[in-house]
């Protein structure tokens, strides 16, 4: 795997489920990796369903090139996580206040990408699926 071989656009489906409200939601979207030298700019755009609504959804990473791999930032540059160029599969962990935040990458590079989120804390638990399709 090279760091560059996750620019450009993937096509991406996510599957919530809530289990603390008992709700699940999907997300049909687009991301964007775009190249700015010593890191990559990750934008996520998209509309949010479930029974009840709809919802245009956003999100955006920093996504900084170190020898290793990557240091995932927030956009205000917080780190939220590590991510490998040599191990295809890896487990990641983000304490965030009082929610944790456990992922499980299998980084099928440049091809495809799978991500599993299991999100718990005082007023969070739930367990997200995005799968990642290259354009």
């Amino acid at each position: 795997m090279n760091h560059s071989d996750i620019i450009g656009q993937w096509e991406i489906t996510r599957n919530i489920e809530d289990r603390l409200n008992q709700k699940k939601f999907e997300l049909k979207g687009v991301a964007t990796f775009s190249d700015n030298d010593v890191l990559y700019h990750y934008n996520e755009t998209g509309i949010m369903k479930s029974e009840a609504f709809q919802s245009k959804a956003h999100q955006d990473y920093l996504w900084v090139i170190t020898s290793e791999g990557w240091k995932i930032n927030f956009i205000d540059g917080s780190h939220f996580h590590d991510l490998e160029l040599v191990n295809q599969e890896q487990h990641v962990y983000h304490k965030c206040i009082n929610d944790i935040y456990r992922g499980e990458f299998l980084l099928n590079l440049p091809n495809d990408i799978k991500v599993l989120w299991n999100v718990s804390g005082p007023r969070k638990d739930y367990v997200s699926h995005t799968y990642y399709k290259k354009r």
